[in-house]
C-alpha cells in the first residue's frame, strides 16, 4: 500500500521533469534556430532560391515523392497480414503522418500513425503502437548503417562487405528471433509479441530505398548550391537526418536540422553564411513539396466530403 502512494506521489514529478525536459530542448532549438537566422545571409538565400534552374526543382520534387512512393510501400507491407491497402490510401496515411511529425511540436504528431491505419484497417491500438516503433527501428538501423558507410574513412570494399552483412542479417533477423525466443519470461514475451507480425524483408528493402533517394537529392540540391564535392553534400545530408532522430528536435526541424547539416559538411565559420544560406534553401523546399503533398491530400478529402454535405443541406431545406 505504502508503495502505491509513493508511486502515486512520484509521477506528477516525472511528469514535470518529463515535460521540463521538452520545453528546455524546444527552447534550446529555438534559440539555436535564432542565432542561425541571425547569421544567414538572406539576401543570398533569397537569389541561391530563385536561380534555381526548372529542371533541378522538378528533379528534386521528383524524387522527394519517390521518396514518399517508397515509404508508402512499405507502408502496405507492413500491414498486408491484416488485409489490402490500396496504395493511394497508404501514400496518403504515409503524408498526413509526415506532415504531422513536422508541424506538431514534441513529437506528438507521432500520434497521428495509430489514428491514420485505424482509419483504413480495424486492428488495435497496441499494434498500431508496435507498428510505429518498428518502422522507427527500421529507419534508426539504415540510417546508422548508412553513417557507418558514409561517415567514417574506411575502404570502399569493406564499406560494401559491411553493408553486404547488415543486409543479410536483417533480413534473417525476425524468423531467427522469433525463433529463438521461447521463454515465458514477461521481457521476452513482450520482445516476442513485438517481432510477431512485423514486416518483413521487403520493408528493410523499401525503407532503403527510401532512405537513399532522400540523401541523394538533399545532397544533389546541396551541392548545386554551394558547388562542393558530392560526398562533403553527402554527408552533410546524412548528419542532417541524423538530427531528425533526437527525441526531440526544433520547430518542423529548423535549427537542430541545418546545425547538422553544417557539423556533417564541417566548412570553416568564416564560410558559414553562404553556407547557411544553402541549407535554408534546401530545407524550406523539401519542406514545402512535403507539406504541399499534404495540403493535396487534405483538399481531397473536403472536396470528397463537400457534394455530400450540400445534398444533405439541400434536401433538409
Amino acid at each position: 500500500m505504502n508503495m502505491l502512494v509513493s508511486e502515486n506521489n512520484f509521477e506528477p514529478h516525472v511528469r514535470i521533469r518529463k515535460w521540463f525536459y521538452r520545453i528546455s530542448f524546444w527552447l534550446l532549438a529555438l534559440v539555436l534556430l535564432f542565432a542561425l537566422i541571425r547569421h544567414a545571409n538572406w539576401n543570398l538565400t533569397l537569389s541561391l532560391l530563385l536561380d534555381l534552374p526548372l529542371a533541378t526543382i522538378l528533379f528534386c520534387a521528383g524524387v522527394w515523392i519517390l521518396s514518399f512512393v517508397f515509404r508508402a510501400i512499405r507502408f502496405q507491407s507492413e500491414w498486408k497480414n491484416a488485409g489490402r491497402i490500396p496504395f493511394i490510401a497508404a501514400l496518403r496515411a504515409t503524408v498526413l503522418h509526415n506532415a504531422a511529425v513536422l508541424l506538431v511540436p514534441f513529437r506528438v504528431g507521432e500520434l497521428g500513425y495509430p489514428v491514420l491505419v485505424r482509419e483504413l484497417i480495424n486492428v488495435p491500438w497496441q499494434q498500431c503502437v508496435r507498428s510505429l516503433l518498428w518502422l522507427r527501428f527500421q529507419d534508426g538501423v539504415v540510417l546508422m548503417t548508412l553513417a557507418l558507410l558514409i561517415l567514417p574513412n574506411i575502404s570502399l570494399a569493406l564499406r560494401f562487405s559491411i553493408l553486404f552483412l547488415t543486409v543479410v542479417a536483417l533480413l534473417s533477423t525476425r524468423r531467427y528471433w522469433l525463433n529463438l525466443l521461447r521463454s515465458r519470461h514477461f521481457l521476452i514475451s513482450q520482445l516476442r509479441t513485438f517481432l510477431h507480425q512485423r514486416s518483413d524483408g521487403w520493408g528493410w528493402l523499401w525503407s532503403i530505398c527510401n532512405w537513399v533517394c532522400k540523401l541523394l537529392v538533399v545532397s544533389w540540391m546541396i551541392k548545386s548550391l554551394t558547388h562542393l564535392e558530392i560526398i562533403q553534400s553527402l554527408k552533410g545530408a546524412l548528419t542532417g537526418e541524423l538530427s531528425a532522430l533526437l527525441p526531440l528536435t526544433g520547430p518542423a526541424g529548423f535549427g537542430t536540422y541545418e546545425a547538422g547539416v553544417w557539423s556533417g559538411i564541417g566548412l570553416p565559420w568564416s564560410q558559414m553564411n553562404q553556407l547557411m544560406a544553402s541549407i535554408f534553401v534546401t530545407h524550406i523546399f523539401f519542406l514545402s513539396v512535403s507539406l504541399l503533398l499534404a495540403l493535396i491530400f487534405v483538399l481531397q478529402d473536403s472536396f470528397k466530403n463537400f457534394p455530400s454535405k450540400s445534398f444533405r443541406s439541400s434536401a433538409n431545406v
